[in-house]
């Protein structure tokens, strides 16, 4: 079995990148375009959720339907990366965030993200980074995804009021875009609503929520992922770009942003920067989310209400 990677068993604007297409040249003929999107997707999915395993090349074309040695030319050609860059990228990345935001040791850092040593890891982490894990700890700690200009008002000790609130898991379907976020945002939107609202996916208590996977102070601008999701009560099949994925379940503490988008930077930067070092919570390894509660549209920007969900254990 061919391994793709070694590892231990085991945070926009609704207002406002991935397109599915081929990067190295390769252009599949038009009929199939939408039927590679969806099994690409597949797989993108299923590294996600399963980041921290050692998963096989076979396995991996097996979730997307093709052979091996197609697959792993499609994937490559789709995505921009092998399956195995793909999958250690995201783990180095997220070893990153929790260096910045968390005070684990960088022993157990290394461990999770699949390195049997620290020195191991270090090498990696050096190799994508240019610095070690410990010189990157030290560095001033960077805002988690946000996909709005970093512009905005500071917050005040009111807009830092919370709650915690358990969540159930949820179904929603998705569009993702992969670039820079103030672009991928709205394009993801208009996407995904294109799809569900003609199909009468969007219900009186739908939620609109939005997913900056990854950190532009870690991740390269074109490799941010950034997913426009609407919550769905029924099954729906994924078509082509459009995916259906399920949102995880479990605490979150929740902070509302009153006003414009461009606030929301600053609002992240307060929570990740103040709240969350004196809180006593730790992060969960899901994404951090932000809920839509009202419309660009039809609200003043003064009017607009978001919620910042910050996942904890």
């Amino acid at each position: 079995m061919r391994k793709i990677g070694k590892a231990r068993p085991g945070g926009s604007g609704y207002g406002a990148a991935m397109k599915m297409k081929p990067r190295n040249g390769a252009h599949p003929r038009p009929g199939t375009t939408r039927d590679y999107q969806e099994r690409i997707q597949r797989v993108l999915l299923h590294l996600q959720k399963h980041m921290d395993e050692s998963l096989s090349l076979d396995g991996l074309a097996r979730v997307a339907c093709f052979s091996p040695f197609h697959f792993h030319r499609l994937f490559t050609a789709f995505v921009g990366e092998t399956p195995g860059q793909h999958q250690r990228r995201l783990r180095i990345e997220r070893a990153a965030q929790r260096l910045r935001h968390s005070r684990d040791p960088v022993t157990v850092i290394a461990l999770e993200a699949g390195y049997e040593t620290p020195s191991a890891f270090t090498r990696a982490f050096r190799q994508h980074f240019r610095r070690s894990p410990v010189g990157f700890r030290r560095m001033k700690k960077p805002g988690p995804p946000v996909a709005v200009p970093r512009a905005g008002p500071q917050p005040r000790e009111k807009d830092m009021e919370h709650r915690i609130e358990q969540r159930p898991e949820r179904q929603v379907v998705f569009v993702r875009r992969v670039g820079r976020y103030d672009k991928g945002a709205g394009e993801a939107w208009g996407a995904v609503c294109g799809f569900a609202f003609p199909r009468g996916l969007v219900g009186r208590g739908a939620e609109f929520i939005g997913i900056g996977h990854d950190d532009p102070a870690i991740t390269a601008e074109d490799k941010l992922r950034y997913d426009a999701c609407i919550t769905i009560e029924r099954d729906v099949k994924p078509e082509g770009e459009v995916g259906v994925q399920t949102l995880a379940g479990g605490r979150y503490a929740v902070f509302t942003l009153k006003g414009p988008y461009t606030g929301l930077h600053a609002l992240y930067q307060a929570i990740y920067g103040q709240w969350l070092p004196s809180s006593g919570c730790e992060l969960r390894n899901d994404p951090c989310f932000e809920k839509y509660l009202n419309s660009p549209d039809k609200t003043p920007p003064q009017d607009l209400r978001t919620e910042i969900f910050i996942p904890i254990r």
